[in-house]
């Protein structure tokens, strides 16, 4: 047999990547460093808790389609997807208390109930502006390998640039449709998804609050890691060969040095690892000066009893949302006094991730990265705010944590290889956007390429599978692959 494409890293990226080698008739061979798939979004168990370690949110359900499209399935023989319904519930600091959904009416009523008739139809336009900017952005500028930078700078996308005012700042533009603050964090905060804070996005990043109100967010039952798992499965399947426990030392020209000594030649390498890692530690390059996301502090909780006050998606605002945002990104001097936060309970979807009478209760709070990591004292500091506002909202008892798992920002440098602990990979600013952002052939080495995060389109989820088909067109461009 021929030499295999070998993919470093076993996240969505390169697991999506191998399947669609392997479905092509390629021999494809994964080397994961850890002792499971999945990266990022990998599964973590606390006491009788199940949870989902990293991503928790399932949306613009494209990409995940055609992934199982091109390559001859159907998503819903290997995923049950149920739509949350509603989206999630908003815990203000003023004690206001909102749930967003994808239903147009609906959500014009509670906007109307929390505000006045007036922010109802405003956001009737926001929802139809969105809409128009998600179908020019997404085909134009992140569904696309840019050969040269007239793929990018051509009329055509400068023209939607223009029309769509994409490089707008995004906080700015969000109070043409709302007047009242809340709504302009309800309408902006999506931006932290990628670690990035609205008061420093352009508006195209809007597309994110579209993907919730206009597209919906989705549970695959058995949680977001049944996602890794079915697809590692269809690569198998098509004769993929996935190494656990193998991690990698050094990539040079089409040669791939494992920290055993085994050396294997390759084809091509993809490589899933983060990119500023790879640069670093795999391929042994400076690497460049480059702007990173914020991090994450997370804590896993089974809890015994019931919370009746949250949903399966939540999210708390501080009183100072704008502070906040200012004080993580641009003067990272340690906590702030009320931090946001996330709390996902997927149990009430799911009842199988927690044992009977209990919950899964899992809380994510955008940190600094390893440039300001925080004290103990803040450690501390922060978990006794979530307490407390969990205590507000629910039934919530810290008597009945029964167990609790944290995961800081240390431990995402040190367990998933992410420079500066930067949970989100690179900072998603302008100049690390669309034609700006690292791209997905090594500059240095013709025989690699990138997948994921932190290359081209960006992170999450939905961009990682976008990533990988990115991938796939390029090294059929550069004739590594036949057409």
């Amino acid at each position: 047999m021929g030499r295999p494409y070998v993919v470093i890293g076993a996240g969505l990226g390169g697991l999506a990547t191998a399947l669609r080698l392997a479905h092509r008739g390629e021999r494809v061979l994964v080397l994961e460093k850890t002792g499971m798939v999945g990266g990022r979004n990998r599964p973590v168990e606390v006491g009788g808790s199940r949870f989902d370690g990293g991503p928790t949110l399932m949306m613009m359900m494209d990409p995940f389609r055609k992934l199982f499209t091109d390559v001859g399935e159907r998503i819903e023989d290997h995923l049950d997807c149920r739509l949350c319904d509603p989206s999630y519930r908003v815990f203000y600091a003023d004690g206001t208390i909102f749930e967003g959904t994808t239903n147009v009416p609906l959500m014009k009523e509670r906007v109307a109930a929390m505000t006045d008739e007036d922010h109802a139809r405003r956001y009737e336009k926001l929802h139809g502006d969105l809409k128009a900017l998600y179908e020019a952005s997404i085909p134009n500028f992140v569904r696309k390998n840019f050969y040269s930078p007239l793929d990018f700078f051509g009329l055509k996308q400068l023209g939607m640039v223009a029309k769509h005012g994409m490089i707008d700042n995004l906080a700015r533009r969000v109070k043409r449709y709302a007047d009242d603050p809340r709504l302009r964090m309800l309408y902006s905060f999506q931006t932290m998804y990628l670690g990035l804070s609205p008061y420093d996005a352009p508006w195209v990043y809007a597309v994110l609050t579209y993907m919730e109100y206009g597209e919906g967010i989705f549970y695959p039952m058995g949680g977001m890691t049944e996602i890794c798992t079915k697809v590692a499965e269809l690569a198998e399947k098509r004769g993929a060969e996935i190494r656990l426990n193998s991690p990698v030392s050094w990539v040079e020209g089409r040669t791939v040095m494992l920290e055993s000594g085994e050396m294997i030649e390759a084809e091509a390498v993809i490589c899933n690892a983060d990119l500023p890692y790879a640069e670093k530690e795999l391929q042994k390059k400076a690497s460049p000066d480059r702007r990173y996301s914020c991090s994450a502090q997370m804590m896993y909780m089974d809890y015994r009893g019931e919370l009746p006050g949250l949903e399966h998606h939540n999210v708390f605002f501080g009183p100072d949302f704008e502070g906040n945002l200012h004080r993580l990104f641009h003067e990272p001097l340690g906590l702030v006094d009320e931090p946001a936060f996330y709390a996902c309970v997927s149990c009430k979807t799911d009842p199988a991730k927690a044992d009977p009478g209990h919950q899964n209760l899992y809380i994510l709070a955008p940190v600094p990265n390893m440039d300001r990591p925080l004290t103990e004292a803040e450690n501390a500091r922060l978990k006794e705010h979530v307490f407390r506002r969990l205590c507000q909202a629910s039934d919530f008892d810290p008597a009945n944590v029964a167990a609790m798992k944290t995961y800081s920002p240390a431990d995402w440098e040190t367990d998933l290889n992410l420079d500066k602990g930067a949970a989100f990979g690179l900072s998603h600013d302008f100049w690390q956007s669309a034609f700006f952002r690292p791209g997905n052939r090594s500059r240095s080495n013709p025989n690699m390429y990138f997948v994921g995060a932190s290359t081209q389109p960006g992170n999450g989820l939905p961009m990682v599978l976008i990533s990988a088909e990115l991938v796939e067109d390029r090294l059929q461009h550069d004739g590594f692959l036949r057409a």
